[in-house]
């Protein structure tokens, strides 16, 4: 902005502003536009109304409960559904089962109660957990003291009071975790071959369970946000100080967001899958043994999606899936048809293809393909010896009893069909026609191609095994059986084997591939694989969700409420709310001594857009009436909402000084900066300085007098400073307004922070090379900004009564 520019508008302002101040009435009148009600406590009555709304709406549209039947009071008790108010204790025994589960020996005490230890259980967990929470809700009288306060007085007490019922909520919804799975199944999305081939799917719309689940990952996001956000500004502020700008604050929480977003995306199958990597987070084993056992459990799951018959024209949903179900003259080499009953037409019944049931269900955890363990694709052929390597024996022990040994090797190929490591089971079986007949023994070995031995196995009991082999290369297996002290009577029955199982195989039609009707290349029978959806996941994923939404997703609704709260207490009107009339304030008000307000009308007129006439700028910021407060109501804060009325919006004509605000916006340009005389230059005979202000330079107050107040000068504050000075013989330098430039009090306090930042960078720079100790003045706005919001900690910075009554100057002179 040039010189005229600025000129035009300040010359705009001083006529707009002289306007207003010769048109008001010689008498004040209170002209009541404001509300009939505080914004906080709409606010508050607000929040608590839509909370309940929401969890009305939560528990009957959301996840809606599930209607029973009526109670059989003959029957026996299935599984009990804990009452509500007590479903955060039932999440805590769900969570004990998980924790350390030890035994205690009881002593002396246990052997005179016939109980020698103590069972330290998934009970004795739940039970001393509960205690916690319950507990916590008698310790607020105790914390907060005898008197009350609202969440925007202490935001972190009331942050930790959310965090401690959001804590309760979730591991009371979460706890539920039976009804919770049928939630999850029924969802338009999730269907299953009900009895008699009749065909269902769930009801709920897909978002709705997507949207619960994912409530307490969200809630991670902001709480990641908070803390990456305020952990950035922290940093930054030590070192960029008053540089970092609100235009540079709302980037770091651009980039905080974008950061946030990024990485729950990214870590959102941790928790999708249940934390499988993380232990489950204990539902896998809470130590690394119980872990690796859990391991080896889930790699036995050999569940696997089927072709599955369905009855044609039956169920709700035939309709919905009509097209997606194949008739038998298309499907008749399949296996499943083998499981219809006799009499059966086939005409009634459909195949719905296996591609459709791989996502309505968990099936082999710990595979990242599903691998064919039923055999529906034959990918074992003992003809060929493919991925199979079996026999059976039988013999009948010799006429005269003496013993019999038979050895049989078979050679095998494993396929390499995608998987580097082939699941294999291998073992054997032997009887006898004759109950403990005779003495016998069995040998079985498995080498590869090198001759190397990998698996055996030798005595008088054959043993099974699962063993995982490299895929592409050719194995051995050879068996030998020896029978001592038997005769032609009797007859022995042995057999052996090694299946190795390959990926499941579907066709184009989801359909499993039978390998005899074509005859495809290992790349092309690898390219039909099945990616298995559910490859680590916890089986026990809600149990996961449950441990973990007790403790993060609870500091997410924390943050919320911190956030809120902080923004609140930006505003005024949660300090106002404390006021009683006392009146204290008003009396401590030394403005008061010239305008004669009513109970701080600067103040509260404002507030609720009432105009009497008094200027806002004429509060001095000396914090007398915060001090005076019984209820301690920082009066002061309220002097920040002028920022709302000048960033970012037309020139603040509601405020006064807005002459005065253009002229010193102007000189805190750089180019100002040659128009006030360097320190090399300025004439500098003392420690001492004085600053005047710009109540000398120029001032409403002072200007327009004849239509304010009074006649009164406020320069002839800085004449009557001087003339103290000289009579204790006190060496002062008078820091001039061509010397320093404004302090910059109203420029931060009306929101303008980068011509504050000039300003004070200006100003600091040149005393500190001024050699000042001690810095002084009369003006209690440049007083409040040189103490607490410069950096001048190698200066002392004083008031001039402050100045007076340390030099002992006698306060009780009189003149004559």
């Amino acid at each position: 902005m040039g010189l005229i520019e600025r000129f035009g508008r300040i010359a705009d302002t001083y006529v707009s502003e002289k306007e207003q101040l010769l048109g008001a009435e010689e008498e004040r009148r209170r002209v009541h536009t404001g509300h009939g009600f505080w914004p906080t406590e709409v606010l508050r009555d607000t929040i608590i109304f839509a909370s309940i709304v929401m969890v009305i709406a939560f528990y009957s549209w959301i996840i809606p409960p599930p209607l029973h039947n009526a109670a059989d009071p003959y029957a026996q008790a299935g599984f009990v559904f804990p009452d509500w108010y007590v479903l955060f204790s039932y999440g805590y025994l769900r969570w004990g089962e998980y924790l350390p589960q030890f035994d205690i020996p009881a002593g002396p005490i246990g052997e005179f109660f016939g109980q020698p230890i103590v069972s330290w259980n998934a009970g004795v967990w739940g039970a001393m957990i509960t205690g916690i929470p319950v507990a916590i809700l008698a310790l607020p009288p105790f914390i907060i003291g005898k008197r009350e306060k609202r969440g925007v007085e202490d935001p972190w007490f009331a942050t930790a009071g959310a965090v401690y019922l959001a804590h309760v909520w979730f591991i009371s919804v979460f706890s539920i975790n039976i009804f919770l799975e049928m939630y999850g199944q029924n969802r338009s999305d999730y269907c299953w071959a009900g009895p008699h081939g009749t065909f269902f799917c769930g009801t709920q719309p897909p978002w709705t369970a997507e949207v619960f689940n994912a409530v307490p990952w969200i809630l991670t996001g902001v709480f990641i946000f908070v803390l990456l956000y305020f952990s950035v500004r922290k940093f930054l502020i030590g070192p960029m100080g008053s540089r970092l700008t609100p235009v540079l604050g709302r980037q770091v929480a651009v980039g905080s967001l974008v950061a946030t977003v990024l990485l729950c995306t990214i870590t959102w199958p941790v928790y999708e899958n249940g934390f499988w990597n993380q232990r489950g987070l204990g539902t896998m084993g809470f130590w690394e043994y119980q872990y690796d056992a859990k391991i080896d459990e889930l790699d036995g799951i050999r569940g696997q999606p089927a072709d599955t018959l369905i009855h044609v024209e039956k169920g709700p949903v035939w309709e919905d899936w009509e097209d997606e179900c194949l008739p038998y003259e298309e499907t008749n080499s399949l296996s499943v048809w083998e499981t219809m009953e006799e009499g059966t037409t086939n005409s009634e019944w459909c195949v719905l293809p296996a591609k459709h049931f791989v996502n309505w269900g968990i099936f082999q955890p710990t595979r990242s393909q599903i691998v064919d363990f039923s055999g529906v694709n034959g990918h074992a052929d003992t003809q060929t010896s493919r991925n199979i390597g079996a026999n059976e024996i039988i013999y009948q022990g010799a006429d005269d009893g003496s013993p019999i040994s038979i050895s049989e090797s078979i050679q095998f190929e494993v396929e390499d069909l995608g998987i580097s490591k082939v699941q294999t089971d291998i073992g054997c079986n032997f009887r006898t026609t004759v109950r403990n007949a005779g003495e016998h023994a069995q040998s079985l070995t498995l080498s590869d191609d090198a001759g190397q031995e990998i698996w055996s196995n030798s005595g008088s009991t054959c043993e099974s095994g699962t063993i995982y082999l490299d895929s592409g290369r050719s194995y051995t297996i050879s068996f030998t059986t020896n029978s001592e002290q038997v005769n032609d009577s009797v007859t022995m029955i042995s057999d052996f084997s090694a299946v190795s199982y390959q990926p499941l195989l579907l066709k184009e039609d989801g359909t499993a591939l039978i390998r005899s009707e074509v005859s495809l290349s290992d790349e092309e029978l690898a390219s039909l694989s099945v990616t298995n959806p559910t490859f680590q996941k916890n089986p026990k994923s809600l149990d996961a969700k449950l441990i973990y939404s007790m403790f993060i997703p609870c500091l997410g609704v924390g943050a919320l409420v911190f956030m809120l709260l902080r923004s609140m207490a930006r505003g005024y009107e949660w300090e106002m709310n404390k006021c009683y009339g006392c009146d204290l304030c008003d009396d401590a008000c030394p403005v008061r001594l010239f305008n004669a307000g009513d109970k701080l009308n600067i103040i509260y007129n404002t507030w609720n857009n009432e105009d009497d006439g008094v200027p806002l700028y004429s509060c001095l910021t000396c914090t007398a009436c915060t001090n005076a407060c019984p209820q301690l109501v920082d009066y002061d804060s309220y002097i920040d909402i002028r920022r709302n009325l000048v960033v970012g919006g037309p020139p603040a004509t509601e405020i006064p000084h807005t002459v005065l605000q253009a002229v010193l916006a102007a000189e805190a340009e750089e180019d100002a900066d040659a128009s006030f005389i360097p320190v090399e230059e300025y004439p500098l005979d003392s420690s001492i300085g004085y600053y005047p202000g710009c109540v000398d330079y120029i001032d409403q107050e002072m200007v327009f007098s004849h239509v304010n107040k009074g006649t009164m000068d406020l320069g002839d504050a800085t004449t009557s400073a001087f003339t103290i000075f000289e009579e204790m013989g006190e060496e002062v330098t008078y820091l001039g307004r061509d010397f320093l430039k404004c302090c910059g009090h109203d420029q931060k306090w009306q929101g303008m922070s980068e011509v504050f930042e000039k300003l004070k960078a200006y100003n600091q720079k040149k005393l500190g090379e001024s050699g000042i100790e001690t810095l002084v003045t009369s003006c209690a706005e440049c007083f409040r900004t040189f103490a607490l919001d410069y950096e001048l900690d190698d200066m002392k910075v004083m008031h001039t009564t402050e100045f007076l009554i340390e030099n002992g100057f006698d306060m009780n002179l009189k003149s004559n």
